[in-house]
């Protein structure tokens, strides 16, 4: 079974009660993982919380709980990639095959671009990333024992620069860093695509405040849904 992990910290709780209840409905007979400094009064139940402690590097945060995993095959988020929509599961599983056979170490769930990039097509559906972003903070499908690496052994002062870095260290690692895309997905801002498969907001706080640049139409609805006045935290257009 794919264990999908959520990423977050105590200072974005605000945030978890769209994060988990999205997951809960479009994710609900899914193995689901929590990574987090401390999880207050939050009901998590259904869920395993991963507890770091909040004074390491982003890395080594992720890393230690990362160490304390077994699953095989991980798909990755930060806590404001949520579910917009129900995922292909059947697709999810065929790109699960891809990596468990190692014919790939990473798969992307949306295409991205910062620039004129070719795209090198792998099979249906299925392409390679170019070298700028073998590794991106985005969901994922991968071993676990690959994810590890990435954290284990990039620097980075920033999640940027770690992005950066960790993209490098595919290249040198030789992983074969891929993407999903089926063509007819819309795209969105300077750099990205929707995922048909995995349809979800990437992301949902950009700097700090809600991304009503990319997403102002569903996070209208589903801040109304939750009751979370969005003005608290402010928006970004």
């Amino acid at each position: 079974m794919i264990n999908y992990i959520f990423y977050s910290h105590y200072d974005y709780s605000d945030v978890w009660p769209i994060m988990k209840a999205e997951s809960d409905k479009f994710l609900a007979n899914q193995k689901k993982t929590f990574f987090t400094n401390k999880v207050g009064n939050y009901d998590f139940s259904g869920w395993n919380v991963v507890l770091y402690d909040e004074n390491l590097s982003y890395q080594k945060r992720v890393s230690s709980c990362l160490e304390k995993l077994k699953d095989e095959i991980i798909i990755f988020h930060h806590e404001d990639m949520f579910l917009l929509t129900q995922p292909q599961f059947d697709e999810i599983e065929k790109i699960s095959n891809f990596i468990r056979s190692g014919k790939m170490d990473f798969v992307k769930l949306c295409r991205a671009s910062y620039g004129n990039n070719p795209d090198l097509k792998i099979r249906e559906n299925i392409y390679r990333n170019p070298k700028n972003l073998g590794f991106a903070i985005q969901p994922t499908v991968t071993k676990l024992e690959n994810w590890k690496k990435i954290y284990d052994n990039t620097l980075g002062s920033t999640i940027w620069e770690f992005e950066k870095n960790a993209s490098h260290l595919v290249e040198f690692l030789r992983f074969n860093s891929c993407y999903c895309h089926l063509g007819v997905e819309n795209k969105r801002g300077m750099f990205h695509w929707d995922s048909h498969i995995y349809p979800y907001i990437a992301t949902a706080v950009a700097k700090g405040k809600w991304d009503y640049e990319c997403y102002a139409d569903e996070l209208t609805v589903l801040l109304k849904k939750y009751g979370i006045d969005p003005n608290i935290r402010g928006k970004n257009a």
